[in-house]
């Protein structure tokens, strides 16, 4: 089953959501450096200043093939070319600005700023960092070549290296998060297979102590009351298939098609019906058997079980010599009733603790559940009792 978002999905998720915000920063950034240089020339004497702009051109189109490719290698070129034109940029700012004396300015950051953020593009918050330094770094070394070109102060702009404080404590956060949230999430996972494991070795220990108590432990039952002498055939008969299940490692499921007598005699509900009237019981069998033989091995089995342990309770509780079992099929169920006219009981008594209709809540009412069937239980003091068992057609257990 699913647990919520699978651990990579969400990983990727979040890789991709730093990923896209810190690509998006590094082109605001570049726009917002050619608004600094070619806005003042339209509203003062000198001219636009074309050349610093067109600088940030080869950065603008290579953040863009970033964000399509998100690879190492145009990680890599942005950078070699970013530092470049973040040289020529700041060189020509310089030089066609005479106020500026040094580099501790807002125009120069936003390009630095801008090739600092590709650490956001790596695959990990460790490689980002990583990334984002050596940018910084290359960035930082273009405009201190370029403040001696043009013989300007260099200065380290408070802007920039502020962005990079917060730039690697985003990183190293989102990293930690990423790390604690696999963790949570293997925990989480590991705890969830355990349980499930556990809830998986209940059913089949209830499986196993109802089959037993439904097979073996009732034919040793039939074998103490035998009298002394030769097993009579038809007991022997019901042991060896009893120990020919226990030992048998797989189970082939009957092929559907049409059903013939010797199928409907190997079926574990016919043998409880024989196993009934092996006892003194007299059983009739109405309806179509077909549907019944149709159902997957564990399905067919379980009902066949049930139904020979509601036999069973017959034979014990009812004091009657007959019953009936019912095989019917619709609307994409099987169904088998088994019905006595005998003493009946008060069904209210079923959900009372330490009652004496374990054998019926056990051995009939969860094994059915179990493989995803239904059992309804009709009964009153002194009316008799009918028992009706559906299991889906296909055998799929819900839930």
């Amino acid at each position: 089953m699913s647990f919520g978002v699978p651990a990579q999905v969400a990983r990727d998720a979040g890789d991709r959501a730093v990923a896209m915000s810190t690509q998006v920063g590094a082109l605001l950034c570049l726009v917002a450096a050619l608004a600094s240089v070619l806005a003042p020339g339209f509203f003062a004497a000198g001219g636009v200043r074309w050349w610093a702009a067109g600088c940030l051109l080869p950065m603008i189109a290579l953040m863009v093939t970033v964000v399509v490719t998100r690879s190492a290698t145009a990680m890599a070129v942005y950078i070699v070319v970013g530092a470049a034109s973040t040289f020529a940029y700041t060189v020509a700012l310089l030089q066609q600005t005479s106020s500026y004396q040094n580099t501790d300015l807002f125009v120069v950051a936003l390009p630095i700023v801008a090739l600092m953020l590709v650490g956001g593009s790596a695959r990990d918050a460790l490689q980002g960092v990583l990334w984002a330094t050596a940018a910084y770094a290359v960035g930082a070394l273009a405009v201190f070549m370029a403040a001696i070109v043009t013989d300007r102060q260099f200065r380290f702009d408070s802007i920039s290296l502020a962005a990079y404080v917060m730039f690697m404590g985003m990183l190293l956060f989102y990293g930690f998060a990423r790390g604690a949230h696999r963790g949570a999430h293997t925990l989480i996972l590991r705890t969830f297979r355990e349980q499930r494991a556990d809830e998986v070795r209940r059913s089949v220990a209830a499986e196993l102590r109802t089959e037993l108590h439904d097979t073996t432990l009732s034919e040793l039952a039939a074998i103490a009351s035998a009298d002394p002498g030769p097993l009579s055939p038809r007991l022997r008969e019901r042991l060896e298939s009893d120990i020919r299940h226990w030992t048998e490692s797989a189970h082939r499921p009957a092929a559907a098609g049409t059903v013939d007598d010797s199928t409907w005699a190997a079926s574990d509900l016919a043998k409880a019906i024989t196993h009934a009237r092996d006892a003194g019981l007299l059983v009739q069998v109405t309806g179509d058997r077909g549907p019944y033989i149709a159902l997957p091995h564990h399905a067919r089995r379980a009902v066949g079980l049930a139904a020979r342990q509601c036999l069973v309770n017959v034979i014990k509780h009812s004091g009657q010599s007959s019953a009936e079992v019912m095989l019917s099929a619709s609307g994409g169920s099987t169904s088998v009733v088994v019905v006595d006219a005998g003493r009946g009981f008060d069904v209210g008594t079923l959900t009372v603790e330490g009652n004496d209709r374990m054998g019926l809540l056990h051995s009939v009412i969860e094994r059915v559940e179990r493989v995803g069937g239904s059992v309804s239980v009709f009964s009153r003091p002194g009316a008799g009792t009918s028992i009706l068992m559906v299991v889906p057609s296909d055998g799929e257990v819900s839930g």
